[in-house]
């Protein structure tokens, strides 16, 4: 009994955080109409059943270890990392892991880049995907797919906020990151590429605090060279 409370409470406090944190981004980013119209029909769709509860139900299904390893990109923070970035109209971004979808749906509003929003959850796809097509967002792709596996060819910027995840995952990624072209930039969160390739393909070209929801993370910007 006394975990469903704590659960119970968990929740409560995930819904009321996530919508004190909408406002504050309903008053930053609302002028930019092609962001704020999709962000408002993907918020609606998140009204009862939060990203946090999606991921805690899609991590019990795959009987993970931990249920509680879902986290987002604040908005904020995440118009910091694209401006150190130089994230760019002509840029095409893969989000490796894009949850809820919201960043992909600001990095196309804001910056107005093509995005590719990979995810495993279909839940999260499904959401974010019929967002996409009932906004007419034809320069946000949205593939149900496992990001080890998907091809990255595309890519001129690789976001992946991913503090948590094994070193054998972390380094398989990396792997696979170095096939792309010079001069793709990639952004980790917690930890760069570099501990993790075999061979110089990348170079840290900026390191810098930010504010997660759970505290503060180093942010590595690194380009493949």
């Amino acid at each position: 009994m006394k975990l469903n409370r704590d659960v119970i409470s968990l929740a409560i406090k995930q819904w009321f955080y996530q919508w004190y944190r909408g406002a504050g981004e309903f008053a930053r980013y609302g002028i930019h109409l092609r962001f704020l119209l999709p962000w408002l029909w993907l918020k609606l769709s998140y009204l009862l059943d939060s990203p946090y509860a999606v991921s805690r139900r899609y991590q019990r299904q795959q009987q993970a270890a931990d249920l509680y390893v879902y986290g987002e990109t604040p908005l904020e923070t995440l118009e910091q990392i694209a401006e150190r970035s130089s994230v760019k109209a002509a840029d095409h971004v893969f989000e490796l892991g894009a949850g809820s979808g919201f960043t992909a749906i600001w990095l196309h509003g804001v910056k107005k880049c093509r995005v590719t929003a990979v995810e495993q959850v279909p839940l999260f796809c499904w959401r974010l995907l019929r967002t996409v097509k009932r906004m007419g967002l034809s320069a946000v792709s949205v593939r149900c797919e496992n990001y080890l596996q998907t091809s990255l060819s595309e890519a001129t910027v690789v976001y992946l906020y991913g503090s948590n995840l094994e070193d054998a995952v972390i380094t398989e990624l990396a792997e696979r990151l170095a096939e792309l072209p010079q001069g793709v930039r990639l952004i980790t969160i917690s930890y760069p590429l570099t501990d993790f390739a075999e061979q110089e393909t990348f170079v840290v070209t900026d390191q810098f605090s930010a504010q997660f929801e759970w505290g503060e993370a180093e942010v590595f910007i690194q380009e493949r060279v």
